[in-house]
């Protein structure tokens, strides 16, 4: 016999016993076309008539967990004729699990050049290690079974295939109850909707793991809804659909309660808050409103010189009083400020002589009262008052006059010094160091630290000798916090004390225009000015603040009057008060701004007690150019007048209706 020929015999043997091992053989030309033998059929447990699947279709006969590996192994046919050997499970229609094992290989191309992969496969399931598949499966279950989350699998097309005894905790019912049943069932039905579209947005983004999770309110077995939290691992079979689901739901009804009592608590805080800040805001106008008169005309009195040295005594005790009471309502105002974490600086370029010369003028009436020498002086390189700083030169001052006021107050006899000092540093900026030195009774040690906590005074008798709060010192401490500067104290505890602070602070590029308006001196007239004001007894006072100066005033009593009369008559400053009854001030100012008729851009300014930084803003924001304060300042007015007040000549096609 050549040695080429085949023996038929042979070859019927081999058939034969391929055919008693319960081997199926298979050819794969490409995704669509294929040949199984019979055996194949029952392997994948379906009927000898049915068609030879795609394969595709045969994809979704794998194991969910053996899916990808098996499609991987498939394709790696193609790349090379190397063979492949596969261990997979595949599920049968009938829902049973068979292992099976799998030999294939690449065939050179036939003579019509096709390329063919050929394969065997065995079913294996029953020389599985059943002990290790066992344990295995023990282990899970356990693992499952002692956590307090419920641990669910959901097979597509089925329901729950497996559901951890948690969920007689989780949601009431056993087991049992749960499984072929659809996890949807279960959640809530506001929720059902998102919660599919969460799912479905991870299948379509082949997101089979994701680090977010989501939460959805579930519906216990006896009716109520429960919050869940949930973060599925989609298992995607070979051809790319989802097989199955498998999550860990876990109960988060006590945290979603805990975060609902804290946003609830955070809700109230901050309507105790706002609370707080309102009655602060109507208790500062309520005050302010009668020190405006009292202030005021007790100042417009004391300038003239028909008074007898009693008389003058107790006007000098009534502006005193009403000083002190001003001082309080600041006070509170700021440190209630400062604790909110409200209170924003406004830096601006500003001369260090000036600043310390300007608080000491204010109180040298005071100290000379007293018999006390106040001075100030101004230490380092240079000639006095070329140093120029950007900071908050109003904060600064208050700083300076707590400082100061305190000396001046605790001193009995000798002298009260101010000395400024300022250090250049090369990345440009410099170093503001203060102290304020008196020879006072002195501070104790223990004392010292004390000074600057809230409603504190070096001794409890001293609050009922000398007055006060308590406030200026705190309040001092947490503004040079908020600048980043520090403040402090030192005292030998019998020949007097020095208190201390110091900041740094940008160096001013320029020095002010020397052609500006001097703000110490008047304003340019003739000045027609409107007053809105509905409180008789501050138009009085205005009227009289106004006299000596070259100001026609016509007064109204609320802003819908305002908007008239700015509409019919030509203004060079209209001075709005913020409270008034028909129309308050911002809105009339936003009226006369919208309005594009003649007047509709005339300097306004608000004349008010309500000066809260977000009142003030509220002005600005409304359309206001500025805002003084009362109790009215008379220099703050003047300044006011000589910055903002636009002299008819001055504007452009300005005319006078009257």
């Amino acid at each position: 016999m050549p040695a080429s020929s085949v023996d038929p015999d042979s070859q019927a043997i081999a058939l034969a016993a391929l055919e008693s091992s319960g081997a199926g053989w298979w050819r794969v030309r490409d995704t669509q076309t294929a040949w199984w033998s019979p055996r194949m059929f029952d392997l994948f447990g379906m009927p000898q008539t049915a068609e030879v699947p795609t394969i595709e279709a045969l994809y979704r006969m794998y194991h969910p967990d053996d899916a990808s590996l098996a499609a991987r192994s498939f394709m790696a046919l193609f790349a090379s004729e190397a063979p492949v050997t596969l261990r997979y499970r595949v599920v049968h229609p009938s829902g049973a699990v068979r292992h099976h094992l799998t030999w294939g290989r690449r065939q050179p191309a036939d003579a019509n050049g096709e390329v063919w992969l050929i394969g065997m496969v065995m079913d294996v399931t029953d020389h599985v290690d059943d002990a290790v598949m066992f344990e295995a499966e023990r282990a899970f279950r356990f693992v499952a079974g002692h956590t307090s989350d419920m641990v669910v699998r959901h097979q597509v097309g089925v329901g729950l295939t497996y559901v951890s005894p948690a969920a007689k905790t989780v949601l009431g019912y056993s087991p049992r109850e749960m499984l072929g049943r659809a996890p949807g069932d279960f959640v809530a039905p506001g929720d059902l909707q998102r919660v599919r579209g969460i799912v479905h947005g991870r299948i379509a983004r082949r997101e089979t793991v994701s680090t977010e999770g989501y939460e959805y309110r579930g519906i216990h077995k006896d009716g109520h809804e429960v919050w869940l939290e949930a973060n599925p691992r989609l298992v995607i079979n070979g051809a790319g659909e989802l097989s199955e689901v498998v999550d860990v739901v876990r109960d988060i009804t006590a945290r979603r309660a805990a975060q609902a009592e804290l946003q609830s608590a955070r809700l109230l805080a901050e309507a105790a808050s706002q609370a707080k800040s309102e009655f602060l805001a109507n208790m500062s106008h309520e005050l302010r409103t009668p020190l405006t008169s009292i202030l005021g005309f007790s100042r417009l009195i004391g300038a003239g010189g028909d008074l007898s040295a009693s008389d003058r005594g107790y006007l000098d005790l009534i502006r005193s009083a009403g000083e002190t009471l001003l001082t309080v309502v600041n006070d509170i105002l700021d440190f209630s400020k400062l604790e909110a974490g409200a209170l924003a600086l406004s830096p601006e370029p500003f001369s260090v002589a000036a600043l310390g010369e300007g608080a000491t003028a204010l109180l040298r009436e005071q100290a000379e009262a007293k018999g006390l020498v106040l001075s100030c002086e101004i230490l380092g390189a240079g000639p006095a008052g070329d140093a120029r700083l950007v900071g908050d030169v109003t904060r600064l001052r208050q700083v300076l006059l707590n400082l100061l006021g305190n000396a001046v107050k605790f001193t009995e006899r000798g002298n009260v010094r101010l000395s400024l000092s300022v250090e250049p540093a090369q990345d440009g900026t410099a170093t503001l160091s203060a102290s304020v030195t008196d020879t006072g009774p002195g501070l104790a040690a223990g004392q010292i630290e004390q000074m600057f906590e809230r409603f504190t005074q070096a001794d409890g008798s001293v609050s009922r000798r000398f007055g006060g709060t308590g406030l200026g010192l705190a309040i001092s401490r947490r503004l040079m916090d908020v600048m980043g500067g520090e403040i402090g104290a030192r005292s030998d505890g019998s020949t007097g004390s020095t208190f201390w602070f110091r900041t740094v602070l940008p160096v001013a590029e320029t020095a002010p225009d020397a052609a500006g308006r001097d703000s110490d001196g008047q304003p340019d007239g003739p000045l027609r000015i409107l007053l809105a004001e509905d409180n008789a007894a501050n138009r009085t006072l205005i009227t009289a603040l106004l006299a000596s100066f070259d100001v026609a005033l016509d007064m109204v009593e609320n802003g819908q009057e305002a908007v008239a009369a700015v509409t019919a008559r030509s203004y060079d400053l209209v001075l709005m008060d913020m409270q008034m009854p028909v129309m308050d001030g911002p809105t009339a100012t936003r009226v006369i701004r919208a309005s594009g008729g003649p007047g509709h851009d005339t300097p306004i300014v608000a004349l008010s007690a309500n000066v809260l930084p977000e009142q003030i803003r509220q002005c600005l924001d409304a359309g206001m150019q500025g805002h003084v304060a009362k109790p009215v300042d008379p220099r703050a007015l003047m300044a006011a007048l000589i910055e903002h007040a636009r002299p008819r000549a001055e504007r452009a096609g300005g005319v006078d209706a009257a």
